[in-house]
């Protein structure tokens, strides 16, 4: 900014209400056999068919969330207050696999 410049004047603005809550719902595969790696999802929202919705919604893999077969829900009453429609994804790497033992050399 040059010593020419005016400053710029700020317009007060009444702040805009957002719905919040303070449950949170835990999404996570059902069944996690065949995955490489596990993905969870936490999401503010009042009812397990919104949050499995906004889940859908916001993964950028385009997970269904939505089926229940796949993920299941579980519900969580925090202290904080949350926005509803926050999403958070969090993967958690599959344990690694066993190192395969060396084989042996027969003796002749």
């Amino acid at each position: 900014m040059s010593d020419d410049d005016e400053p710029v004047t700020e317009i007060a603005a009444p702040p805009v209400p957002v719905p919040e809550t303070n449950r949170q719902w835990k999404l996570t595969p059902a069944l996690n056999l065949l995955e490489k790696s596990r993905q969870i999802a936490i999401v503010s929202a009042e009812t397990e068919d919104d949050a499995r919705a906004i889940a859908t919604t916001a993964d950028p893999m385009g997970r269904n969330w939505r089926d229940a077969h796949l993920f299941t829900a579980d519900s969580m009453e925090t202290t904080e207050r949350h926005v509803i429609g926050d999403v958070i994804f969090r993967s958690t790497p599959a344990p690694p696999a066993p190192k395969p033992k060396p084989k042996r050399s027969k003796k002749a």
